[in-house]
């Protein structure tokens, strides 16, 4: 009997319907607190900034390695041309060149101009002197701002009353040649007789 009890207390209690219990709700949440983050050392102005200017100073390096590469192959082009145009070749052909010497005095403008030639040439100084009474002269040529090139002493004029001289060209670079002659007297003094302004470019 008593059994029977216990069994329908139980199964009022699984019939009791559900209650809604009211909970406590928890507490709002405060103020929204901002933790501001430690940038990191690449992050950090002074590394940027850093970085900024090592990367103008490897720029401004590599424009100054550039230009000081340019200048030293412009300079060892310059080198080498000097050097072939200083240094004493062969030459493989000749050319005739006639110039009449001024009697008074240097002229206002080149009396000839010749191209340099390369390959070398053996260029055969043709100079009529006529004009004078010697027989035999003296020819001194100097390179305008260089110095005394050449100093021929006792040349005497061929049957048509002509100086020869045969120069190599490999020997004279471009530039202003300015050729005096001297006339020998009775006594072996010179006196001026002639004056020629020869470029070659």
């Amino acid at each position: 009997m008593s059994t029977g009890k216990q069994a329908s207390k139980r199964k009022a209690l699984l019939r009791r319907p559900a209650e809604q219990v009211e909970l406590a709700l928890p507490p709002p949440p405060g103020p929204t607190e901002f933790v501001p983050l430690e940038p990191q050392w690449w992050q950090q102005r002074h590394f940027i900034a850093g970085l900024g200017c090592a990367l103008l100073l490897l720029l401004a390096l590599t424009i100054a390695a550039r230009v000081a590469s340019h200048r030293d192959r412009a300079a060892a082009a310059a080198n080498e041309a000097q050097v072939r145009m200083l240094t004493l070749r062969p030459a493989s052909q000749v050319r005739a060149v006639r110039m009449t010497p001024n009697p008074r005095s240097w002229s206002a403008t080149p009396d000839a101009t010749v191209a340099w030639p390369d390959p070398p040439e053996l260029i055969e100084l043709y100079l009529p002197v006529a004009y004078s009474d010697y027989r035999v002269f003296a020819i001194t040529i100097d390179k305008v701002d260089v110095g005394r090139v050449l100093d021929l002493q006792r040349v005497s004029v061929d049957s048509n009353r002509e100086l020869r001289l045969t120069l190599n060209s490999s020997a004279f670079g471009p530039g202003e040649y300015r050729l005096r002659l001297q006339g020998y007297t009775w006594q072996g003094q010179r006196v001026d007789a002639g004056w020629v302004r020869l470029v070659i470019k």
